[in-house]
Formats: C-alpha cells, structure tokens, sequence
C-alpha cells in the first residue's frame, strides 16, 4: 500500500511539476497587444456591410457566388468583439504582409497579485483555393503546421466543432490573403445550400426530431385552427413531450430541447426540414400556419432564430447580428425596432438556458410544460420604439455607445431578465 501511495505522490508531483513548466512558457509578464483599436460599434457596421454583401449579388453574371473581402480593420475589429462579449480582459489585432495573415491576442489572466498575460499568435499564409493556418503560438510554445493539422483534426472529431465545421466548409468555395484583405467567396448554389440545411439538422438527433416535427404537425393540424397560432401555444405542448422523453432512462433533456428549437424554427421561418430528416421517408403533412408572438410573424421569427444561433453555442453572434440587422434595417428597410431587438435577445436566452446544462434544460421543460403565457419567457414590448429611420435613430441616440441606447437596452434586458423563465 505505501508503495502505491508513493507513486501516486510522485505522479502527482510530476504533474504538478509539468504543469509548472507549461505555465512559466505559456504566461507572459507582458502583453503583446497593448490597446483595443476598435469598437463595438464599428464591428456592427463590419457586420451590416457583409450580410448586405451576401444578400445582394455583387456579380449579376455568376449569382451562385458571394464575395466577401475583410481588411486588417476589420479583422481587428471582429476579434475584439468577440474577447469582449467573452467578457475576456484582452486585445487583439490584426495584419496582413502581402500573403499572410497575422492575428495577435493578448487576454490578462485573473490573478490578484501581479500582472501576467496569456498572449496568442495565428499565423495564416495564402494557398489555392483556401489559406491555412501555418503555426499557433502560445507564449513561447509554438505549434508548426503538422501538429496544427492534427489539433484540427481531433477537434473535428470529438467535439462539437466538427458539426460547425461541416456546415461551413460547403460553403466556403475560396479563401485568399492579399492586397490587404482576406478574401472569402461562398457558395450560394441552391444544392449547396440544400447541403447545408442537411447539416444543420445533424446539430440534433435526426430521429428525436422527427418526433417533434410529427407532434408539430399534430398541432398545427387541428381543424379549428385558421391563419395563425402562437408560439406559447406551441410551446407548452411540445416541452410537455419533451419532458416526458427526458425522464426515460437515459434521456438528455439538452438534445430534446435543442432538436424541439430546431423544427419549432425552421417551421416559425417557413422552412422545411422534411429532406434534411426523413430522407427516404414519407414526411407527415405540416400545414402552414403564421407563428405569432406578442401577435407578430416577425418577433417570433427574431425569437426563434437567435434560439437557433444559441443552441449551437453562439448566443454572442445571435446578439450580434440581432442588433446589426436593425442597424441595416435603418438604411432603407423597416426602420430600427427596439422590438425586434428584444425578441432576439429573449430568444437568445432562452436558447441558451434550454441547453446549457441538464439542470437548465429540466428547469425550461418544467415551467413551459405547464405554461401557454407569453410572459413567462418574452416581456411587454408595445411601449418601445420601432421604425426608426437612420437619421431619427442618431437624433435620439447617437449610436449604440450612447448612455440613451444603453439605458434603454438595460431596460430591455432588465424586463427580459423579470420573465419567470430566466429567474
């Protein structure tokens, strides 16, 4: 027995000793970044100017191709957005040399004595018809290329980045570095598009959600139903189900909860799902209804889209785009909502808490389950402003740094956070 216990000391302090040894050459005494040269604001502009270019076909000879061309500006601009919505102390910047691409990252670590820093490099070089990642350098560690493959490829294969990555890379047709930008070129082919839409359903078991896609259709098909139905409506009998399976044995509240969002989206937005789950299968007839919330096609639309983006662990990007789709809505669209606004930060948090953890995913299913009011997971919104031009947006907020906007955003966020769901 002793002699067991002394290996077992010794490999403890082996691994202590070897995680020492790891720290001291990966924590820097100084930062490599030294301050954030951009705001969130201009990332949300970044943002609004690329889903206009992927929305409008720049080439009208060859539609099937969207073009999108990011400067050092901002790259730079994008990688700070993301530490800060990571709530990460640190920077980042971005520089291309004629065909390489080098991003530099400096997070502080949260130490109380002393200042010490986790700095990152990534360096890209130019390829046909994709860049690739040359070397990953952590402190003084660096990984070459070989052993970044093989990062790449076990994380491909064990986590959840693997499923992200094949919805991706069909269509990412080319990805260039020169001229000052990163120039990406996606495909938007009907079949590739199709091809992605199959991908999408494997964030969740095919199988769980044809159960719910056949409950939908149980629901949306009752005879005494006209044009629309709300989305509590909806809610309450799906999560009854969902809880239901989950309190088998062995049953995963999160995956039941994430394949539910998925159909209830999909349908909220007017997309069918029936080649993406039941190939080789006759699909059971879904009749179309408007969904509604706070009696709106496109709250629920908001509310269901950023439940999507947060169930696949991406609530900051549905936040994001939430917010720059409205930004662009003030430039010759519907004008900017605050209502809109809200719905896609309530669904973002109701995404997030239906899968964050088993406990969470439980919680969603017990109040929903039992609830059909609106209010349990969306608050009053009538009394916010909507419709806002560009110009009567600046008149009466500036822009998004203002102490108006965030006044009103905290409000926003403040009702959103008394709904009972998210207690």
């Amino acid at each position: 027995m002793s002699k067991i216990l002394r290996r077992l000391a010794y490999a403890a302090g082996a691994t202590v000793l070897a995680l020492g040894i790891l720290a001291a050459l990966v924590i820097d005494a100084e930062p490599w970044v030294l301050q954030k040269p951009a705001s969130p604001q201009h990332y949300l502009a970044t943002t609004r100017n690329i889903l206009h270019s992927t929305l409008k076909p720049q080439d009208r000879v060859n539609e099937k191709v969207r073009n999108i061309a990011l400067t050092e500006e901002d790259l730079t601009a994008v990688a700070n957005y993301v530490l800060t919505r990571k709530r990460l102390d640190g920077f980042a910047q971005a520089n291309i040399f004629d065909k390489r691409l080098v991003i530099l990252a400096t997070i502080k670590m949260p130490v109380r004595y002393g200042n010490h820093y986790l700095n990152l490099k990534l360096i890209a070089d130019d390829a046909e018809p994709r860049a690739f990642v040359k070397q990953v350098k952590a402190g003084f560690i660096a990984l070459p290329k070989p052993l970044v493959r093989m990062l790449f490829w076990w994380l491909t294969r064990t986590t959840r980045l693997g499923r992200y990555v094949q919805m991706t890379l069909p269509l990412i047709q080319e990805v260039r570095i020169g001229d000052g930008r990163l120039r990406i070129a996606l495909n938007w082919d009907r079949e590739v598009m199709g091809e992605v839409q199959d991908l999408v359903a494997d964030l969740a078991d095919k199988e769980r959600m044809r159960i719910y896609h056949s409950k939908l259709a149980e629901l949306v098909g009752q005879s005494q139903l006209r044009r629309f139905i709300g989305l509590a409506s909806l809610l309450r009998p799906l999560f009854a189900l969902a809880k239901e399976r989950s309190e088998l044995e062995g049953g995963d509240a999160r995956e039941e909860n994430r394949a539910l969002i998925l159909v209830l989206a999909a349908y909220a937005n007017g997309k069918s799902l029936d080649s993406a789950i039941y190939s080789g299968m006759v699909p059971p007839n879904l009749a179309q209804r408007e969904v509604l919330l706070i009696r709106r096609i496109d709250a629920a639309q908001h509310f269901t889209t950023s439940a999507v983006l947060a169930i696949s662990g991406h609530r900051a990007f549905a936040d994001m785009v939430g917010l720059a789709k409205e930004f662009n809505d003030t430039h010759g669209g519907s004008g900017f909502s605050f209502i809109d606004l809200a719905a896609d930060r309530a669904g973002a948090l109701f995404g997030k808490m239906a899968v964050t953890s088993e406990e969470s995913a439980r919680r969603v299913q017990a109040i929903l389950s039992q609830n059909s009011e609106e209010s349990v997971f969306m608050p009053g919104v009538k009394d916010l402003p909507e419709n806002l031009s560009y110009e009567d947006f600046a008149k009466q907020f500036g822009n998004i740094d203002s102490p108006e906007f965030q006044a009103l955003k905290k409000k926003i966020e403040d009702r959103i956070a008394g709904c009972a769901l998210y207690h």
